[in-house]
């Protein structure tokens, strides 16, 4: 025979805490949404009530009431990239302190999978999105933010009225990056560039003037394309490598990049940075670790988060943002895998 067990418990209700506390359940539900001021004395009687009963609100009632689900999500290109789980853990902590919750929404940087994650986030009653990375075009993502969905891109460089933007300066970024292999006497520096971006683009844009303002004339035989992964900066220096192209040292688009074109030096027995200097740009949790250690541009990914985050909440609750635009300033880390060029080096 099953073993029987007795009735289950009632889960108490907002009328046993109107019941207990000696207020009306409106009084309750006032208290618990924070739709309107409630006496502290009052307050207190119900806290007191909720916590004899171990009362816990339905979110699924709460959210019906508020309009709001206290949930956001956070669409990205993909979960491989460490600065993105960098991101992800910022944006998580930050919710957490205000017992709310996030989605994670991976894209492949496709568009047309953003915007389906896009129309099902709002008719789910998602109160906002975090959308980084590749994909989606401004004007698409604008039409959404029109219709009252909010949105705050990071990484992604859009200059759209509508859309807020939270990212690193890019291009200051590799000024410095560039900047810093001039100043140890490197004249023929080539860059290995991101996938098809405005962050790309802006990263390139940032080289070159860094090359111009040492009065390096750029070469477009040292610009080799990749795709801000490991594998796609191997394939890029190999092919400068095999090329007929001189150089001493590289800025690559992100770690991963630099990650993937260092294994790729010390795979043709060249040295680094005796033979080739490399900069990688984000400064991911493994950068220290490389062989050599890497030297990068840091993104403060913690500050961008949690600026993120707290600007799309500001938003959600209808609290229009102090700027549309927000540049974290990048800073240089130099670490083992550069230094100056080798007398006679090519």
């Amino acid at each position: 025979m099953p073993e029987t067990t007795g009735p289950r418990r009632r889960r108490p209700t907002i009328y046993d805490v109107a019941r207990l506390a000696g207020v009306s359940t409106a009084t309750v539900s006032r208290a618990l949404n924070g739709t309107a001021p409630i006496a502290v004395a009052t307050r207190a009687t119900i806290d007191d009530a909720i916590e004899q009963l171990g009362y816990r609100p339905n979110p699924i009632a709460r959210s019906l009431v508020t309009k709001s689900t206290q949930t956001i999500a956070l669409l990205l290109p993909d979960i491989t990239n460490p600065f993105y789980a960098e991101l992800v853990s910022g944006i998580q902590q930050r919710m957490l302190e205000g017992e709310q919750s996030m989605l994670l929404c991976t894209t492949n940087g496709d568009p047309e999978q953003e915007a389906r994650y896009l129309r099902l986030l709002r008719a789910k009653h998602v109160d906002g999105a975090l959308v980084d990375g590749l994909g989606l075009a401004p004007e698409r993502i604008a039409a959404f933010v029109d219709d009252g969905f909010p949105i705050v891109c990071l990484d992604r460089d859009v200059d759209f009225p509508s859309i807020p933007l939270v990212q690193v300066d890019n291009r200051l970024g590799a000024r410095l990056a560039t900047d810093y292999l001039v100043s140890l006497g490197h004249a023929r520096i080539a860059h290995i560039t991101g996938a098809p971006a405005a962050i790309s683009d802006a990263r390139l844009e940032g080289y070159r003037e860094a090359l111009a303002s040492g009065g390096i004339e750029p070469d477009a035989a040292l610009v080799a394309p990749g795709d801000f992964t490991e594998a796609g900066g191997h394939a890029a220096m190999r092919a400068l490598l095999e090329s007929s192209a001189r150089f001493t040292a590289v800025f690559c688009a992100n770690d991963l990049t630099a990650i993937g074109a260092l294994n790729a030096v010390l795979s043709s027995g060249r040295k680094v940075p005796l033979d080739l200097s490399i900069v990688g740009f984000d400064d991911v949790r493994l950068s220290p670790y490389t062989s050599p250690p890497l030297t990068t541009i840091h993104q403060p990914a913690a500050e961008i988060a949690r600026y993120a985050t707290e600007l799309l909440l500001d938003l959600i609750r209808g609290t229009p943002p102090a700027t549309m635009r927000r540049l974290f300033a990048p800073t240089l880390v130099v670490r083992g895998s550069t230094g100056p060029p080798r007398t006679g080096t090519p």
